[in-house]
């Protein structure tokens, strides 16, 4: 019991305070700042990566404390890639590395096929975005459309 509590405290570690430090840097770093809208949606989503990695864990009770820790994170982070509703929390903050600064979000949600870029008062990051690009331009090229339409604050994007 001693060594599941151990990893529980490093699940907690990897799958509360990792997130927090990165989102806290993103807030620092970024500009303009990433919607406070976003964390409103992703507590939610680590507290259920959290819960849902504990069984996995309870499995894998041969290991020990830390490296069982990570297997479970990481497998349930694997699962979150890929589950409708969370895949677009859990690969924001991936293209917020990729892309060196905050990704255009793009939505197909009820056939919308539309994007708002980080300049855009309407930028925002839930669920139901379900895209992400590094600029406008690549954005478009997927068939994507500015929302709101006629805005065009994304004219002069060069980012690749």
């Amino acid at each position: 019991m001693v060594r599941f509590a151990q990893a529980v405290g490093w699940l907690g570690l990897l799958v509360f305070a990792l997130p927090a430090l990165g989102y806290l840097t993103v807030l620092l770093v970024a500009r303009p700042r990433p919607p406070l809208t976003f964390a409103v949606f992703y507590v939610p989503f680590v507290v259920l990566w959290f819960l849902v990695a504990l069984p996995i864990m309870a499995l894998l009770w041969v290991l020990p404390p830390f490296p069982r820790a990570v297997v479970a994170a990481v497998v349930v982070y694997l699962v979150a890639l890929v589950t409708p509703l969370a895949f677009g929390l859990a690969r924001y903050p991936l293209y917020v590395i990729r892309c060196g600064r905050l990704p255009v979000v793009a939505s197909t949600l009820a056939g919308a096929n539309s994007y708002t870029p980080p300049s855009n008062s309407k930028y925002v990051v839930s669920p139901f975005e379900d895209h992400f690009f590094c600029s406008c331009a690549q954005a478009e090229a997927a068939g994507f459309d500015e929302f709101p339409i006629g805005r065009n604050r994304c004219r002069g994007d060069s980012t690749p």
